[in-house]
């Protein structure tokens, strides 16, 4: 039965062969396209992902290739496990030859936060959930940081942390990617606006630029709303990010302590900002 067939096919392979790529799609986004992989190492399903082709300047792909030389070493609890990166090249129908880059990572399948959010649309997520995500989110934070060199995310948004849902782990996803678009974050701002720092439109910029994201990360996770919501363009958030007018979602926070973390984690100057030993120390992380 012809049908049957259908089911999963291995249709690509890295260039050792120890990863494949199945004709099953499990996630696009405006960047990527997720495939089912397998490491026929480990027989552990992976996530096989293709990069949507745009030119990278040989800079670009140099410090790409060096990052995922890094990011390969890195194992931690809260940090999606990635395994592989390369280049493929696929002949076109007209001859020529078209560039895709590939990263094999962990298989996370219960999606993202923001996913998983949408769940909990109308409810109030209660704070010993969120106090759960949040540690993780810094745990996972903490472990990148202290790195030598430290490891900084620049792109950390509840699109790119995922949850288990069977045991409600958390884990920081997307590493890596922020490199290939650090060329183009000045002219045309294309990390996502609405988590960003004041300084990453400068370029001048440390690990605080992920505690700013996680302020905005927690800010989200509170509200179920996504921030900034009231400005109608990127230039709108820059005007009010770079003179520190927070979101309007901000008085929606109830919890006083949550509230104390959004606001020391998004301050305007980044040596003003929390330490992220100083935000697992804070009361709000005591309890439980």
């Amino acid at each position: 039965d012809e049908g049957e067939e259908v089911e999963e096919n291995a249709i690509a392979s890295n260039p050792n062969g120890r990863f494949l790529k199945f004709n099953i799609e499990i996630g696009r986004g405006s960047f990527k396209t997720v495939y089912k992989g397998l490491d026929t190492e480990t027989g552990v399903a992976v996530a096989w992902c293709e990069l949507q082709d745009r030119k990278y300047t040989k800079l670009e792909r140099t410090r790409f290739k060096e990052e995922v030389d890094i990011l390969k070493q890195l194992q931690h609890p809260n940090i999606v496990k990635f395994h592989d990166s390369w280049e493929a090249e696929n002949d076109l129908r007209n001859g020529k030859m078209k560039k895709t880059l590939i990263l094999v990572t962990e298989l996370m399948t219960s999606g993202t936060l923001k996913t998983y959010l949408k769940r909990f649309k109308g409810t109030k997520i209660n704070l010993k959930i969120l106090r759960g995500w949040s540690r993780q989110i810094l745990k996972g934070l903490q472990f990148l940081h202290t790195r030598t060199p430290p490891i900084i995310h620049r792109d950390l948004k509840c699109d790119n942390i995922f949850v288990n849902g069977t045991n409600g782990n958390v884990k920081i996803g997307d590493l890596g990617l922020a490199t290939l678009r650090r060329q183009s974050y000045a002219k045309s701002v294309i990390g996502t606006p609405e988590f960003m720092a004041p300084e990453m439109y400068e370029e001048h910029y440390d690990e605080s630029v992920d505690v700013y994201a996680f302020g905005m990360c927690l800010l989200e996770m509170t509200t179920n709303e996504y921030p900034y919501m009231e400005c109608q363009n990127a230039a709108q958030i820059y005007r009010l990010v770079t003179s520190g007018v927070k979101p309007q979602s901000f008085d929606k926070v109830e919890s006083p302590l949550v509230k104390d973390i959004i606001e020391g984690c998004t301050r305007r100057q980044g040596d003003a900002r929390f330490t992220i030993k100083a935000l697992l120390n804070h009361q709000f992380f005591q309890e439980d």
